[in-house]
């Protein structure tokens, strides 16, 4: 094609016939110039077509990965919410020498280590790491999901300060007067209402702040599930 367009440039060049020649290389310019458009277009739909494709395939591993989340943070949830629930009354029980038949459940209650839930970030690394975060069309719902994992930052670094305190203090004290964890009677655990440094770490063993840094961030957790699930479906 570009042969046959310099021939014919060459033969009006020759015959003088330069008016024409004008003519002919304007419209020449203009076909250059709309196959230039013409290429951005359809470069720039490529482009906006895959990442509307990326954009799908984080969202649905969004979704999948907070799913799994959202059953974590459920879990500890429950576990937390009995650990606050019954601090009291096996703290009473003990104080009162009471040997009723909850004792034993109450205390594993108090003593078990709730192990941190650690959320599944794989996807959200990959954005940030692909510089992808843009692909997310609907600037709030992406400022929505930065925000969502910034919470799970803080939910490590405060889970990680609790454990590394107020449980690992009462494991300690409980064990120097329980030295067999997995073999103990109610007399046992009766014992401990001489052991003041033990309750005390009982009382102050963040239960009920866990419980609450949990809710908090299994509600927003379900709430970001919502949000992603209601913008997928209109794509």
């Amino acid at each position: 094609m570009l042969k046959l367009f310099r021939n014919i440039r060459h033969q009006l060049v020759n015959k003088g016939k330069f008016r024409k020649y004008l003519f002919y290389a304007t419209g020449e310019i203009f076909l250059v110039v709309m196959g230039i458009l013409i290429a951005i277009q359809i470069n720039g739909w490529n482009q906006r077509n895959h990442e509307k494709e990326l954009e799908k395939k984080y969202l649905s591993n969004l979704v999948t990965e907070l799913k799994q989340d959202a059953i974590g943070l459920g879990n500890n949830l429950k576990k937390l919410k009995d650990q606050a629930r019954t601090k009291e009354l096996f703290l009473n029980m003990v104080k009162n020498n009471n040997s009723g038949d909850s004792l034993l459940t109450y205390f594993n209650y108090q003593w078990q280590p709730i192990s941190p839930y650690i959320p599944l970030k794989s996807t959200y690394t990959e954005m940030l790491n692909n510089s992808h975060l843009k692909v997310i069309q609907n600037t709030m719902l992406r400022e929505r999901i930065i925000r969502m994992y910034n919470t799970y930052e803080v939910l490590e670094k405060q889970e990680d300060f609790m454990t590394q305190t107020a449980t690992t203090h009462v494991m300690d004290l409980i064990s120097k007067n329980i030295p067999d964890m997995s073999d103990y009677t109610k007399e046992d655990i009766l014992a401990l209402r001489t052991e003041t440094y033990a309750l005390n770490a009982i009382q102050l063993n963040g239960a009920f702040t866990r419980r609450n840094i949990y809710q908090r961030v299994a509600d927003e957790c379900a709430a970001l599930i919502s949000e992603i699930n209601a913008y997928h479906s209109s794509l």
